[in-house]
């Protein structure tokens, strides 16, 4: 179950989120959605991956029964992407959102490239599948 207390978004988000992970890892787990500033991601970003500027979405997958896994999402870097990819902030917030859960999946594009197709392939079924 995805759990965010401080959620303003649909709650649709939450649940499209939960189902992939019961869809992709066959069961269910907790994890941790958490909204954070432009800093915020810069920081972390730069702490686990040693690039000196913020990005979109970051996935920490821990594995754990009481937390699975924390996706820390960046509000001002996906609205910038909308616009960037002439987008709408709701269907750049679900691509980000749907990017991470694959992440917390199993499936990785950066360090280990053997899923990487398999990855983005499943992300645009899931995206036509829950865009509005």
């Amino acid at each position: 179950m995805i759990y965010n207390e401080n959620f303003v978004y649909d709650e649709r988000y939450l649940k499209i989120m939960d189902e992939i992970l019961k869809n992709e890892l066959k069961k269910e787990v907790n994890v941790g959605l958490v909204f954070v500033d432009r800093d915020e991601i810069a920081k972390l970003n730069y702490e686990y991956r040693k690039i000196k500027e913020p990005t979109d979405v970051l996935t920490f997958v821990y594995g754990d029964d009481d937390l699975y896994a924390e996706i820390f999402v960046c509000e001002d870097i996906v609205k910038e992407n909308a616009e960037k990819f002439s987008n709408t902030f709701e269907n750049e917030l679900l691509t980000v959102l749907i990017h991470a859960v694959l992440h917390v999946s199993g499936y990785d594009h950066e360090y280990d490239k053997t899923n990487a197709e398999l990855m983005f392939k499943k992300q645009e079924e899931y995206l036509k599948k829950y865009k509005k």
